[in-house]
């Protein structure tokens, strides 16, 4: 794996998706990130708050907010993605295509710096959590999620026309399908600890558990502690320690079995489940409070970090707003990386890391910050073997890219029809029928699992079953193969006429890029 090429407690600040494409393949341990959720509103900051003047669109728009550069990625990287977003877009329309192609393409990047072993949680709400879902699916693989959390926010909420609307959902995906897992858990209630935490001396409540006697051992004589999901074996000479420690229960040196007591103080609590009830969202009183928008609690992402990674681990949030995740992971003595477009995004960060006591002795954030917080605005530059989001193409030696290679995909279409054209309809390499150009489709000649490339000498116009059956394995040699043993094939000659038409197209334009009719050509 790649060594990280960012330095620990690093804030970038500007549009996460250059900083994402910066940072070296596989060197993020965790990611933990709150996104905006397509609201379709606009957020502000609490007015005379520490994050006053913070706000954010969430609302979308294909026409304003998607790049072709994006769409040309993931049409050709990631076609089950764009699978997704064209239904998304069709079922609820393009505001929320838009936001799926928007996040899509850092969730892409953020797949890439993951490292084998790496998870993901991304929170949500109800507003686009079935289609992130699959998003998500789509780019780590359906075997990869690990859980779907719902995080209770309120106790009651009034809404007047539905059911009240109390909770978030958290995502939470592992790479390699397992990812590192540390357990959670949630505080016991009152009920519990009353009913068997009955005992208290100065230490505070207790509970006791039996010890078996276990008989002779390698060490000599031994006793059993039998919890809830392992058992623990004590040597004689551990049990006078406990003895000593007045950690065992006054029955044991009667008649009765010995007893440990366990103290509510060294308790982790319960085992977490998906759904977390413990945990209130931030009310404005609350000293946590920044002000800002849509700040969540510093104890959900406590229990998140300490749940999924190390001490030491790098743990990166891509929309760090006021820093809950890393003051979480300074806490617990993880590395970390935020960015944010947000001005004051740093500010708050060393207010609160100010207020947790994580600053130097004397407390001048100035010092703090040239010496420990890194802030940049440029992207980090690129160390490991350049291999992009597509998780097929690998550079390994990264090359000067010409002018003719980086047509887009609209451009290589239009330059394709124009070669592959025959009598107002389009000629499909593949089986040689003449179509209208709706049923026309861009694909590779050699898959970019194979190693192809992007550019136009590498991309021929195939009719949809034809693009269908080629896939992201099939060269275009063996879908013809395929397409004659099937049948399929209708006119062989049109189709290598259509093939030879559109290599010469290519050719052409690679040798006259610069001139006014190649020009003329691509941006009619």
């Amino acid at each position: 794996m790649a060594e990280p090429n960012f330095q620990n407690r690093s804030l970038y600040h500007g549009d996460n998706l250059d900083f994402l494409r910066g940072m070296n393949s596989e060197t993020v341990h965790l990611i933990a990130t709150d996104p905006p959720f397509n609201k379709n509103r606009d957020h502000h900051a609490t007015p005379d708050s520490l994050a006053a003047g913070a706000r954010f669109k969430d609302r979308w728009r294909w026409d304003e907010d998607v790049h072709e550069e994006w769409t040309d990625s993931v049409i050709d990287d990631w076609p089950a993605v764009w699978q997704v977003i064209t239904v998304a877009r069709a079922a609820y329309g393009d505001d929320m295509a838009a936001f799926l192609c928007w996040l899509g393409v850092r969730l892409m990047e953020m797949h890439r710096v993951l490292r084998p072993d790496g998870s993901l949680y991304l929170h949500t709400d109800d507003t686009a959590f079935a289609y992130l879902k699959v998003l998500l699916d789509a780019i780590f693989g359906a075997g990869s999620l690990r859980g779907q959390i719902v995080w209770q926010r309120y106790g009651s909420h009034n809404d007047a026309k539905k059911f009240g609307r109390v909770c978030d959902l958290i995502l939470f995906y592992a790479k390699d399908g397992k990812g590192v897992w540390n357990g959670a858990w949630t505080p016991l209630d009152a009920d519990t600890i009353t009913r068997d935490y009955r005992h208290q001396d100065e230490r505070g409540r207790y509970t006791t558990a039996p010890l078996h006697t276990g008989g002779l051992s390698g060490g000599g004589y031994v006793y059993e502690f039998r919890g809830h999901k392992r058992t623990w074996r004590y040597p004689l000479q551990r049990m006078l320690e406990l003895e000593a420690d007045n950690r065992l229960h006054e029955s044991t040196r009667g008649s009765g079995p010995p007893r440990r007591k366990v103290y509510l103080s060294d308790s982790r609590g319960r085992p977490a489940s998906n759904v977390w009830t413990d945990i209130k969202a931030l009310t404005g009183r609350n000293k946590e409070r920044t002000g800002y928008p849509t700040q969540k609690p510093l104890a959900l992402y406590r229990r998140i970090v300490a749940a999924s990674s190390n001490e030491g681990d790098i743990v990166l949030d891509p929309f760090c707003g006021c820093a809950t995740t890393p003051v979480a992971a300074e806490q617990l003595k993880r590395r970390w990386v935020g960015m944010d477009i947000w001005d004051k995004a740093h500010e708050t960060v060393l207010s609160r890391l100010a207020e947790e006591g994580m600053l130097t002795e004397d407390k001048q954030p100035l010092q703090f910050w040239t010496k420990r917080v890194h802030y940049e605005t440029a992207p980090p530059r690129r160390t490991d073997s350049n291999e992009l989001a597509a998780p097929s193409l690998k550079l390994k030696t990264p090359r000067a890219v010409e002018p003719w290679e980086k047509l887009t995909h609209r451009q290589m279409v239009k330059a394709l029809l124009a070669a592959q054209r025959s009598n107002g309809n389009v000629i499909c390499a593949g089986c040689g029928r003449e179509l209208e150009r709706e049923f026309m489709e861009l694909d590779h000649i050699m898959p970019r699992v194979d190693g192809g490339e992007n550019h136009i000498r590498n991309r021929i116009l195939l009719c949809r079953p034809c693009n269908g059956k080629k896939g992201q394995h099939l060269t275009l040699r063996g879908l013809l193969r395929d397409n004659k043993k099937t049948k399929w094939m209708k006119d062989e000659g049109l189709a290598q006429l259509a093939r030879e038409a559109a290599r010469e197209r290519a050719d052409w334009l690679r040798d006259n890029f610069d001139s006014e009719e190649c020009q003329a050509l691509i941006q009619t």
